[in-house]
């Protein structure tokens, strides 16, 4: 899990550790007519300068493993709101409709038909089951256009579904009739 959660600043540690063997490698070829310390004593005990650049190559590829993760930590995030809202519409999608249909079935009843309070329970449940069919509806679009990266398109329908929730103030705070 760690290692796949910040793979990008591994890589960046490695891309800096391996400039660093490539470097020891070039001064040990380099020196090899004028001293012959060889590659592993330049590799662990580089002079003050190669360990001042050395240093710098891993400090460096670290800090864009590091840009690179944070690049990527918000595309992540994205994929996983995008995830949670179509687990959302799918979990509510199928509720929804069998309440749906149910208050369809309650509402051609002759019993409820006759009763005022039982009449108006059913109405008030079928329109509350109708607005979050269409919220649902709405929000998978959302995530839909997040997918595909139109990320204007997505933010006109998070418009849109705050205007239609705004002009419907009523559908999300319906009171229920009261029981005489």
């Amino acid at each position: 899990m760690f290692l796949r959660r910040y793979k990008e600043i591994i890589y960046g540690i490695g891309l800096g550790l391996a400039m660093w063997v490539l470097d020891a490698a070039m001064h040990a070829r380099l020196g090899a007519a004028i001293d012959s310390s060889g590659f592993i004593n330049e590799l662990l005990r580089p002079g003050a300068t190669q360990l001042v650049f050395r240093g710098s190559f891993i400090v460096i590829a670290t800090g864009l493993g590091w840009a690179l993760w944070r690049s990527n930590w918000h595309e992540r995030e994205l994929r996983a709101l995008e995830d949670a809202i179509i687990a959302f519409h799918r979990q509510l999608d199928s509720p929804a409709m069998r309440i749906v249909s149910n208050i369809r079935m309650l509402q051609g009843r002759p019993a409820v038909a006759r009763d005022e309070v039982a009449r108006s329970i059913a109405e008030t449940i079928g329109g509350d089951a109708r607005i979050i069919d269409e919220l649902a509806k709405q929000y998978l679009r959302f995530s839909e256009q997040v997918m595909a990266g139109r990320t204007s398109e997505a933010i006109e329908t998070l418009r849109s579904i705050e205007a239609w929730t705004s002009a419907n103030p009523s559908a999300l705070s319906q009171n229920t009739p009261s029981v005489s």
